[in-house]
């Protein structure tokens, strides 16, 4: 007997896999080709900013993903909450996930990841930790103050040396909070 069912859970769970991997893949480029713009549009509507998204397959539901913050930081829990409830009557409405689907806003927190022109214009004159795609002049991480900022590249100052990075060779940028 106890066979039997260690058989029926290992089937169930094999069933799940097939359902689980089969099924997102067209539902989930779709929603980035037709409705990305469309959430973030609901986001820009109400004042905010889409920092990052993602859509996700997980025993059986969508997990849609949003980090949102205000131009200049400080986006609130109520705020992300009526958001949340725009997104989801949108996605409802367009039937754009089916019926099982979840849909989290959150702020970027304290940690928020710095990727765009935007996001290191407001650390002028900030610490930042910076890591590239690959190591410029022998380094894996830059540390320092945001000096200059253009449409292509920012200027770090570093133990009293500047180093000019292009946007485009940047993995991921972080501010230094003092505390």
């Amino acid at each position: 007997m106890l066979q039997s069912a260690k058989f029926c859970v290992l089937a169930f769970a094999n069933l799940r896999c097939k359902i689980i991997f089969k099924k997102p893949v067209n539902i989930i480029d779709n929603f980035y080709s037709q409705y990305k713009e469309k959430v973030e549009k609901i986001i820009n509507d109400e004042g905010a900013e889409l920092i990052d998204i993602k859509l996700s397959f997980y025993i059986g539901d969508y997990i849609l993903r949003c980090i949102v913050d205000y131009p200049a930081g400080g986006i609130t829990i109520d705020k992300c909450a009526r958001l949340n409830g725009k997104i989801v009557k949108f996605l409802e409405e367009n039937k754009a996930l089916g019926d099982n689907f979840i849909v989290e806003v959150n702020s970027p927190g304290l940690d928020r990841p710095l990727k765009t022109y935007k996001d290191f214009a407001r650390m002028k004159g900030k610490i930042v930790g910076l890591w590239p795609k690959i190591p410029l002049e022998g380094k894996a991480y830059f540390e320092g103050k945001v000096s200059e900022v253009s449409e292509k590249n920012l200027t770090v100052e570093m133990k009293g040396k500047k180093y000019i990075i292009d946007f485009e060779k940047i993995h991921l940028g972080k501010e230094k909070l003092e505390v």
